[in-house]
């Protein structure tokens, strides 16, 4: 049957079917409903006759590549196309472009106008928002209360990328978007995904206990403990591992430390940050593709990204080409600790810069790491984990921290070690994406509320 979507005026013609939800599709499943684009009278008020190109553009670098340009303000959906309304691909699709529809119409001018409910302000259509947070930056960094770089984008299109103050105070070599970072724990967010991609090829199973994959594990965490609560952190185990003062190197002896660990409370109880958790899944990763970890992030995590500039190794930042040394606040002074090494391993320690992180969060909303069934398994929230300050809704979600203000949805993770910290915040309703690092202490909070002020209207 043909299919018209009417994008310019009130009515949606044959259209209503694939309209439902579109208003209300939850951000934390992306495929569950199919909102295949209509712009309301009101809308196409405000995003103009631009409207359904857009709409069109979007969906086909979502995955859908035959789809059609709009002719007469319509666009037609002939048997003929070879597109399946109903498929989760262009169910994904379509709501990952849901803001040139009726859900998300633009409501300013230009590409950047979003309505509060497709996750942004009407601030973001002029860039007024983003040209003051980048010369709130460039001060703050002249002052010295700033070091790092900030990547602000929308369909991966940056609106704000620069580096700010010094990478290297000695040399008096300046941060850049192409700077270096240790993200620390946002690592935790490519663990995840690797066991998303293994539960979707059927060879690790959420609801299975970890000593299905692994052996030398005591019976009450073999046993009692499963995939999924690993990922939502509620196993109750701890940090034996990084908490001590000589972590071992390899993945082999972290797990036999982890191994006199018990757990703190009955698995699934509650939410309890720890890195353990996610060391323990790192060893899953390993056993059941039968590749090493690092080796594993690097072919099917880092090479389908393009993450080109992300490293997974033990190393010293200050010997890693192009990384900003990281300055840790001892007292009132900065103290350079880039000489200490950095541990990577499957709870976090990874290098990266902020344009190969803006490539990861892309690659999870166009769905070139996991399905878009598997994706909405990750991002869907699973357990409140309420931090002092935090937003309304602070939940943790299979690796992914599931956090809302004012209705607008948005997922990530934060990572810090001494004289490093960085956000990753992906708005996946709206194409949204902020990455923010940063090679001095006590620096990273500010700016992500401010990014997080301007597309949430808070």
């Amino acid at each position: 049957m043909t299919r018209t979507i009417t994008m310019l005026g009130a009515t949606v013609g044959t259209t209503a079917a694939l309209l439902a939800g579109c208003a209300t599709a939850a951000p934390s499943h992306p495929a569950a409903s199919h909102p295949a684009a209509a712009t309301s009278a009101a809308g196409a008020a405000g995003g103009g006759a631009a409207a359904p190109l857009e709409y069109a553009r979007c969906m086909r670098s979502h995955g859908v590549p035959r789809f059609p340009n709009p002719v007469g303000g319509h666009i037609t959906l002939s048997p003929a196309s070879g597109i399946d309304p109903d498929s989760p691909t262009v169910q994904a699709a379509a709501t990952a472009c849901a803001r040139y529809g009726p859900a998300g119409s633009a409501t300013g001018s230009g590409a950047g106008g979003a309505s509060a409910s497709a996750g942004g302000n009407a601030a973001t259509a002029d860039g007024a928002a983003w040209r003051a947070l980048a010369a709130t930056l460039k001060a703050d960094a002249a002052a010295g209360q700033f070091a790092g770089s900030v990547l602000v984008a929308r369909d991966g299109v940056p609106v704000l990328d620069a580096g700010y103050g010094p990478a290297d105070r000695a040399t008096g070599a300046a941060d850049t978007p192409q700077t270096r970072f240790c993200i620390a724990s946002i690592g935790k967010l490519f663990t995840a995904v690797a066991i998303g991609q293994l539960a979707e090829q059927g060879r690790v199973s959420f609801d299975a206990p970890v000593g299905d994959y692994l052996t030398g594990l005591p019976a009450a965490i073999a046993d009692q403990v499963t995939i999924g609560q690993l990922l939502d952190m509620t196993a109750g185990l701890g940090d034996t591992v990084l908490g001590r003062a000589n972590p071992p190197r390899s993945l082999d002896a972290m797990v036999a430390l982890i191994a006199r660990e018990r757990p703190q409370f009955t698995p699934g109880a509650k939410f309890s940050y720890s890195n353990d958790d996610y060391i323990l899944l790192g060893a899953v990763v390993q056993a059941v593709s039968g590749e090493s970890y690092p080796d594993y992030l690097r072919r099917h995590v880092f090479g389908p990204a393009g993450m080109t500039r992300t490293g997974y190794a033990v190393y010293v930042p200050a010997r890693v080409p192009g990384m900003a040394h990281g300055y840790a606040q001892t007292g009132s002074a900065l103290t350079d600790v880039s000489a200490q090494p950095q541990l990577a391993n499957p709870s976090g320690g990874a290098y990266s810069t902020t344009g190969d992180l803006l490539k990861f969060a892309r690659a999870v909303l166009d769905h070139t790491l996991l399905t878009p069934a598997m994706t909405a398994t990750l991002l869907a929230p699973r357990v409140s984990s309420p931090q002092p300050g935090g937003p309304p809704v602070d939940d943790y979600s299979y690796g992914f921290a599931y956090q809302q203000v004012n209705g607008v949805t948005f997922v990530g993770h934060n990572g810090g070690t001494p004289g490093y910290a960085g956000q990753l915040d992906i708005y996946p309703r709206s194409g949204w994406v902020v990455v923010v690092l940063t090679n001095q202490d006590n620096t990273l909070v500010p700016v992500i509320q401010r990014t997080e002020a301007i597309l949430t209207n808070s």
